[in-house]
């Protein structure tokens, strides 16, 4: 699988949750109107509800709830990636951070979008109903320090409190109860000069925490078909190309998902190695993973397609440029 990878391969990478703003649906109801309308419209009939209508930037309770926030943004990123699609933008490869990660099993043919919707659908309901936490980005700072900060504030009380998000050399995201966060921040903010933000105020996804939250998923992903893929398949998980994703393989990843580390930092340092002239796009709402990729960490080209200009400019212009 490796060597059929080209030293100048085009990645797509798709975003997670973080990655929502209210008015991303009309941003792309006025740069790819077709392709909105048809995705927003056979996911409304799928699950049974007016998502044109709950995701209007007007709509108060947009992102009341985590089902809705994950959905939000799968939906969008697969509008992105249809719109970039059609009009000839393509990859030979994909990844995905965290929720990312069903917008790539998607476009490397291993899980059908109606089945995406629905077990996206029913892992933020899952998580909606799981224990109570908090998440923080924690930047600039390298994860040796991070993690002794961690061991300090697990000293002080029976806390949990995990490093669950590798993003970059300098990028973490902590994840645990919420007095523990608060009680890190002020050791980064005083001794680091650092003062993490807060991500997620309700759920700790990716940590121990959410162990009950793995028990009730495994049981959800256990009825979903996954289909044999297309495109390589490479999991948060492991962060490393998976040699025989079986559908079976796939469902104890994406369960271990639940409480596992986000290895983004060894992913995207993985394809780097196997395709050093690699261009990395971003395909989905803002620009939280083009940011990431910093000069200071890797040189290589990288892309988004939620600019003014939207992703069929994109694709146009590349075409042009190959």
């Amino acid at each position: 699988m490796n060597g059929a990878i080209p030293e100048d391969a085009t990645v797509f990478m798709f975003p997670g949750q973080s990655s929502r703003y209210p008015d991303m649906f009309e941003r792309l109801a006025s740069q790819a109107p077709e392709q909105t309308r048809e995705v927003l419209g056979l996911a409304s009939e799928i699950l049974e509800r007016d998502l044109a209508a709950h995701y209007r930037a007007d709509n108060p309770a947009i992102f009341a709830s985590n089902c809705d926030v994950q959905l939000g943004v799968f939906l969008a990123s697969h509008v992105h990636l249809v719109a970039a699609e059609r009009a000839g933008l393509r990859a030979r490869l994909s990844l995905g951070l965290s929720l990312g990660e069903y917008n790539h099993l998607v476009h490397i043919g291993a899980l059908d979008f109606a089945d995406a919707v629905r077990l996206v659908n029913a892992r933020g309901a899952a998580y909606e109903a799981g224990p109570p936490g908090a998440m923080a980005s924690v930047f600039p700072l390298e994860g040796d320090d991070v993690q002794a900060v961690l061991k300090r504030v697990r000293a002080m009380r029976p806390w949990v409190i995990e490093v669950a998000n590798l993003n970059s050399p300098t990028q973490c995201v902590i994840a645990g109860d919420a007095q523990a966060i608060a009680a890190a921040g002020e050791i980064f903010e005083r001794e680091h000069g650092v003062e993490p933000i807060m991500i997620e105020p309700r759920i700790a996804m990716h940590s121990s925490l959410f162990a009950p939250v793995a028990e009730v998923f495994s049981q959800v992903v256990s009825r979903v078909r996954f289909r044999p893929s297309k495109r390589p398949y490479l999991p948060n998980v492991t962060g490393r190309l998976e040699p025989d994703p079986t559908p079976d393989r796939i469902r104890a990843l994406l369960t271990a998902h639940v409480i596992s580390p986000v290895r983004f930092r060894h992913s995207i340092e993985l394809i780097a190695s196997l395709a050093p002239r690699a261009t990395f796009v971003e395909v989905g709402p803002r620009s939280v993973l083009y940011n990431l990729l910093s000069r200071k960490w890797l040189s290589n080209r990288r892309l988004r397609t939620d600019t003014p200009e939207g992703p069929l400019a994109l694709a146009a212009a590349q075409a042009v440029a190959s």
